[in-house]
């Protein structure tokens, strides 16, 4: 329970973290907006300002009116630019002007775009793999993992979700939706041609005669090495009324008569072999040919001695990892730890396995491409379901500072070409 609330109160401050960060980044945005607008408003006033103070006051010569060509110019060139930036993202004035807030009234042929944009230019199979391939991500993942330190983070990142993975499996609720969902399945479930492909699949390279040599030498050794206690154990299972020396000899017998046929199956081409190997092919096409009922297995997943044993298997197996769990110095921990690193320094010293691996990276990727074209819908519904004036302040949030920088241009530009083109004119005259 304590596990339990450990992790939620973690994940709490994870998703706290996560969501100051994103709030700190749109409240940066605002700020840098409000600042480049005043900025840019100021320049505006300002010129008309000096123009109005123009108007109102007369100077002497040619100076004075420079000073209101440059003024009028800039108050232009300001009104202009404020009029052609705010009618991407709304009325101005709130005055009903044709081709007057753009971003929202094309909302959707934006989505639309960026979707396609997105689709031609970043999901494209020769861009992702030319991309995947640069980023040689067999070579990162080997380095990275061959450190013990990461190796050692990503064990204990795991056995801290084992705990509650081991506990949630125990949940009756889980169990009975598990036998729910798949108990019918696996009842009903034909396993005989699975077993009968398993079987031929096993002996078509000729592997399993090796498994069976080694199998009956086990045998032969285990028979050889405890002789004597089997011996012994006969001798005290015998009846009353058959003498001792008798036992034993009928005993020696059945030992010798064991080591006889493990002797005559290990002969490569001995008849008993032959036979044997004969009635595990025969068991396949048996097993292949059989109706889909003769299959099945409801009997054996019925069983309440079966499900008994394997509920209480499951109860120690998860105690016993539960205990490892909760030390200090977990063996598990350990050895994954180790694992993890193994394997990361068998990768950096395999260069062929590492290419295997980004082969199989870059074609995983190419097979899911297909799926883009959900994702380019995805993108198109949420651009779609976004409210016309929260799309268009959303993007004024994060371009909307830098549109500034259009009116205050608007305006130094425009104050420099009137006083341009004033000075000019005297030249004319």
């Amino acid at each position: 329970m304590q596990d339990a609330i450990s992790a939620v109160a973690l994940f709490s401050r994870k998703k706290a973290a996560a969501m100051a960060t994103g709030d700190s980044g749109e409240q940066q945005q605002s700020r840098r907006l409000r600042r480049s607008r005043i900025v840019a408003t100021g320049m505006l006033v300002a010129a008309a300002g000096v123009f109005a103070a123009t108007l109102a006051l007369s100077g002497p010569g040619w100076p004075w009116l420079l000073l209101r060509a440059v003024s009028e110019a800039a108050l232009v060139g300001g009104l202009a630019d404020w009029f052609a930036v705010t009618a991407l993202f709304r009325r101005p004035l709130g005055l009903p002007i044709p081709h007057t807030a753009i971003l929202p009234a094309n909302r959707d042929r934006i989505g639309e775009g960026l979707a396609r944009f997105l689709d031609r230019h970043f999901l494209a199979s020769d861009v992702l793999a030319a991309e995947l391939r640069s980023l040689r991500l067999a070579d990162r993942a080997a380095a990275w993992l061959a450190n013990r330190r990461n190796a050692g983070a990503v064990a204990a990142s795991v056995t801290r979700a084992l705990p509650h993975l081991l506990r949630a499996i125990e949940d009756r609720q889980i169990v009975a939706f598990v036998r729910r969902a798949l108990g019918p399945q696996l009842r009903h479930a034909a396993f005989g041609p699975l077993v009968a492909q398993a079987i031929k699949v096993l002996t078509a390279s000729g592997y399993h005669e090796a498994v069976l040599d080694r199998a009956l030498d086990y045998g032969r050794d285990f028979l050889v090495q405890n002789e004597a206690r089997l011996l012994a154990a006969v001798g005290e299972r015998r009846r009353r009324w058959i003498p001792r020396a008798v036992n034993r000899e009928i005993a020696r017998a059945m030992l010798r008569a064991a080591r006889e046929l493990i002797d005559d199956l290990r002969q490569p081409y001995g008849s008993l072999r032959h036979s044997l190997l004969a009635a595990i092919d025969a068991m396949a096409a048996d097993l292949a040919a059989a109706p889909p009922e003769a299959n099945r297995l409801p009997a054996l997943l019925n069983d309440p001695q079966l499900q008994a044993w394997l509920a209480n298997s499951w109860r120690r197996l998860r105690d016993l990892l539960l205990a490892d769990l909760a030390e200090p110095s977990s063996r598990l921990r350990r050895t994954l730890a180790i694992m993890i690193a193994s394997v990361g320094e068998a990768l950096r010293g395999d260069a062929d396995m590492r290419a295997r691996l980004d082969a199989a990276i870059e074609a995983a990727v190419v097979e899911a491409l297909p799926w883009r074209q959900e994702l380019v819908r995805f993108v198109t519904a949420v651009v779609q379901q976004w409210e016309p004036k929260s799309f268009a302040a959303r993007i004024e949030a994060a371009v909307g500072a830098d549109l500034q920088y259009i009116r205050m241009n608007g305006t130094v530009v425009g104050g420099l070409v009137g006083g341009v083109l004033y000075l000019i004119s005297l030249l004319a005259r």
